[in-house]
């Protein structure tokens, strides 16, 4: 007859056995991300540039120059961004940690651990992508589901096929750590296994519905997403009407998806009344020098505004200050009205109202940007 502790061993060898189609996703999903960085090119006929190559358009840092705008930590992540050497490190730490965290899942090496290294990817990839998702809620059905199946992993361990198993027979498998941190059953009795399944549930719980409601608040009332991943939105400020007939403004596309530009085809300065003070059509725009467009993330990675062929284009994250060409007869009027209006290519304009006040060499509109 067996004895309680091969019973118990032979439960937990199941369990783990039961995971091991999920562990091995979760491990592969993770080895797929650092080996698209690090060991297959993304540009073969462009010198075989990597995503891990900072100096190149590629860099994966793109991806979070894009996704800020929506994340929950975006003044944070613009100061990571500005520092490039930074940028870098944490670039290729996330990809290590993604290797580190996918190899020991596939081949069951300190799961538990590995389990938990899972969740914490998850959450942070939640805290930075989740808003995202042009298509499906991408990015947060990918954190969601990351996150619950490292949770459950955790629970079962890695079972009979994984190097944990091996290692549970010799002096490894005496450490007290090692159920923790590694497979094997784990130290509790059966009311305690239950109530370390059951708030593992919770937290994965709090965790997908939690993040769900706060970002498309579709939980118990109408779907509203926190930030647009559909639609961009261009927000306007410091807009200068200048004494030599130019306009200059400072634009922050602030949502919308990163797989395209927000696209600018015509603006216009309107008084109060409505009627056009200048106009610059898409034409000028997209002839103005390069000049002026002066973008805050100058990185090739970085997002940035740029001239179309019929306009002006800014992915989203980019922020610049656009200086637009010199306009005849432009003249404003201390303490009255005026609207600088953004046409885009479809959908509502991109506005900013706001009263002018004289300043050293021009004026200043003072008011805000509306909002989509």
């Amino acid at each position: 007859m067996s004895t309680n502790n091969e019973q118990t061993q032979n439960i937990y060898g199941q369990m783990g056995l039961a995971s091991l189609a999920i562990r091995f996703t979760m491990g592969f999903i993770f080895w797929g991300g650092f080996s698209r960085r690090a060991i297959y090119a993304v540009a073969p006929a462009d010198g075989n540039h990597f995503k891990l190559d900072v100096e190149h358009a590629n860099f994966v840092g793109n991806k979070i120059a894009a996704a800020y705008p929506g994340s929950f930590m975006p003044e944070t992540l613009v100061s990571v961004i500005q520092n490039v050497p930074l940028m870098n490190f944490t670039m290729w730490l996330f990809s290590f940690a993604e290797l580190a965290v996918g190899l020991a899942l596939i081949f069951g090496f300190a799961t538990r651990l590995a389990a938990i290294g899972g969740m914490a990817l998850n959450f942070g990839m939640m805290l930075v992508f989740g808003w995202m998702g042009s298509t499906c809620l991408d990015e947060w059905t990918m954190a969601a589901f990351g996150f619950g199946i490292s949770a459950a992993v955790y629970i079962t361990g890695a079972g009979y096929y994984s190097i944990d198993n091996k290692l549970a027979s010799g002096k490894i498998g005496q450490w007290k750590i090692f159920p923790w941190l590694f497979s094997g059953p784990l130290p509790l009795s059966q009311s305690g296994l239950k109530k370390l399944s059951i708030w593992m549930a919770v937290i994965t719980f709090v965790f997908v519905v939690g993040f769900y409601n706060v970002l498309y608040g579709a939980t118990y009332s109408k779907l509203k997403p926190r930030v647009s991943f559909h639609h961009q939105n261009i927000k306007i400020s410091d807009v200068h009407v200048n004494d030599d007939g130019t306009l200059s403004f400072y634009g922050y596309v602030n949502a919308g998806p990163d797989t395209q530009k927000g696209y600018v085809i015509k603006a216009e300065l309107k008084d109060e009344f409505g009627d056009n003070v200048a106009t610059w059509s898409g034409s000028t725009m997209a002839n103005m020098p390069a000049d002026n467009i002066d973008n805050t993330f100058k990185m090739p990675w970085g997002s940035k505004f740029v001239r179309t062929r019929f306009g002006i284009g800014g992915k989203t994250g980019a922020q610049a200050k656009i200086t637009l060409p010199a306009a005849d007869d432009l003249e404003v009027e201390e303490g009255e009205t005026y609207t600088l209006k953004l046409s885009q290519i479809e959908g509502a304009p991109f506005e900013f109202t706001g009263v002018a006040k004289a300043e050293n060499g021009g004026f200043a509109l003072e008011g805000a940007s509306s909002k989509h």
